[in-house]
């Protein structure tokens, strides 16, 4: 009896595991390279036509600031997106594209599940469309009025050799695949919809924003590894459990959570292939993983507060008072 009570106390609830089996969402998703991708210069100009006609708002989005070849009313616009498609290292990389991607259905279940659980605690925000494109390495999310853009270009998976051409770093390599496609998706949208700060640019609230986005993210992909949510490897996440108390303890003593100096803010925030000042087993963004781990104590804490009243909420000194956080 005593182990079974024992078990009982320990077994916590897991507040982002809920039922949205019975939320309904029309998710619209258009693939617009394979629209833009075709042999046929007729077919190409007759695809060109019904995009300009039926999704000119975020295709001149895609020209115009992923691209960077202007928009449809540009005079030169058609000889440019010609010369961008029928360019030999595109034309490469587009039918990788579609050879990774041929079947899409397992990714568009899986932004169903999300955008569930997006209208379960949001259910006056509308659902934005979806359009997968090719960007030239250019972007992997990126978010406008018109809808979501997804470089899938930028999710070929870790080992594509395009990325070793490009020289990109294997540590950004390892999260270039496509199951970190939706994570990165509704992580983008929470720095559209919902990121503040309460004016202070320091170390704490950057990582308490970045841990908003986090946990926003995991409450969106409850089913997603954590792993992959903060694009660790397995041996890094274990790193930032086993060494958590030393990690807060070092900025404490070093008296770095009300910093503003760019470095600091980078040396903790920004991605790297580690965090210098720990060692080099550990992973990079460690003050995000902190920052995910006291918005987790907050909301774990405060169980009356919803994720939409902590998405309006932008004092970071406050979340941290009242997080109880204080790791061993």
């Amino acid at each position: 009896m005593i182990g079974l009570l024992v078990l009982l106390f320990s077994c916590k609830h897991d507040r982002l595991k809920i039922d949205v089996s019975k939320v309904d969402v029309n998710l619209n998703v258009y693939h617009t390279e394979k629209l833009i991708f075709v042999k046929d210069s007729s077919a190409f100009s007759k695809n060109l036509d019904y995009i300009l006609t039926n999704q000119k708002g975020f295709f001149d989005i895609y020209t115009k600031h992923v691209l960077q070849i202007g928009t449809s009313d540009d005079p030169n616009f058609r000889y440019y997106l010609e010369s961008f498609v029928k360019d030999t290292v595109i034309s490469r990389v587009a039918d990788s594209v579609n050879y990774v991607f041929n079947d899409f259905s397992k990714i568009e279940k899986q932004l169903i599940k999300g955008f569930k659980h997006y209208k379960y605690y949001f259910p006056n925000n509308q659902i934005p469309p979806i359009y997968t494109c090719v960007t030239g390495f250019n972007q992997s999310i990126f978010v406008s009025e018109y809808g979501v853009g997804i470089g899938l270009d930028k999710y070929l998976g870790s080992n594509c050799i395009f990325y070793n051409y490009l020289g990109i770093p294997h540590y950004k390599c390892a999260n270039m695949h496509p199951g970190k496609m939706v994570p990165d998706l509704f992580y983008s949208l929470y720095f559209t919809d919902f990121s503040g700060n309460d004016s202070i640019n320091d170390l704490l609230s950057n990582m308490i924003d970045q841990g908003k986005a986090i946990y926003f993210t995991k409450a969106m992909c409850p089913e997603i590894p954590d792993s992959v949510i903060m694009g660790y490897s397995t041996k890094q996440l274990k790193w930032c459990h086993k060494n958590e108390g030393r990690m807060w303890e070092y900025l404490i003593e070093k008296k770095l959570l009300y910093s503003t100096e760019r470095l600091t803010l980078q040396k903790f925030i920004g991605d790297a292939p580690f965090t210098n000042v720990f060692s080099e087993e550990s992973p990079g963004k460690t003050g995000v993983w902190l920052g995910w781990r006291i918005v987790a104590s907050f909301m774990n804490k405060n169980e009356n507060i919803t994720l939409q009243e902590l998405m309006n909420m932008n004092n970071a000194q406050v979340i941290l008072n009242r997080s109880g956080y204080f790791p061993e």
